[in-house]
């Protein structure tokens, strides 16, 4: 099994110029198939989802015929995992820490564009966390916080009829 999924051979090398010339930039490597109904920047942050599949590329850059499907191809989801996973304290974020992130973003975009809808987000790196406190004055094993803060590279997606550029946040190159 290969990176995305199952490796198989389609009838027939495509000859498509832009696939082929994506081959041969990338000697030894593979070039994907961005499904165009889920993003329509590929040259911006594409979410794993929106991946049909990979082309192998030879060590000549040309294409081998065998392709990778991806299983994960569909609709693109929120994925805040690099947030909670981390064993830090976010109870300022309340019980549920990646809806009250995503609430922000929604709400400083809606700032700007009153009628910004947010189809997807995702934290891709894990975030830097800051949590100040001093000491409680009448327990000193105890602390009080009097600041907290995240910071995290992010990706979204809002559709460009909002007004809102479709792709903000941290862009990553061709995956």
């Amino acid at each position: 099994m290969g990176r995305f999924g199952w490796r198989s051979r389609r009838k027939g090398i495509p000859n498509e110029p832009a696939l082929l010339a994506a081959a041969a930039e990338n000697p030894g490597g593979s070039v994907a198939e961005i499904d165009p109904t889920y993003i329509d920047d590929p040259n911006g942050y594409v979410p794993p989802e929106a991946i049909r599949g990979a082309w192998l590329v030879d060590s000549s850059g040309k294409l081998t015929g065998e392709y990778q499907q991806n299983p994960r191809h569909g609709v693109p989801q929120d994925d805040f995992s690099k947030l909670t996973d981390p064993d830090h304290w976010l109870g300022w974020l309340g019980d549920d820490p990646a809806t009250a992130v995503r609430k922000g973003i929604e709400e400083s975009l809606r700032a700007q564009v009153a009628d910004a809808v947010v189809e997807w987000v995702k934290i891709l790196e894990t975030p830097r966390f800051l949590t100040g406190g001093r000491r409680h004055s009448e327990d000193e094993q105890a602390m009080l916080v009097t600041r907290a803060a995240l910071a995290a590279p992010f990706a979204l997606y809002a559709p460009r009829s909002t007004g809102v550029p479709s792709s903000w946040g941290c862009s990553r190159g061709r995956r």
